[in-house]
């Protein structure tokens, strides 16, 4: 299984990007998903 995540902060917007591609759609949506809750928990308790 391959794939990659890329995490950013947007160049022109006040956003964190999260990006995913690999074989397994489903895998890479869950991860992704699973890194998109924890930015948003952490954004929300500073």
């Amino acid at each position: 299984e391959t794939g990659r995540i890329l995490i950013r902060k947007s160049g022109t917007e006040p956003l964190i990007r999260v990006m995913g591609e690999g074989d397994d759609k489903a895998k890479v949506d869950a991860a992704v998903n699973l890194i998109v809750d924890a930015v948003t928990r952490t954004a929300g308790a500073a």
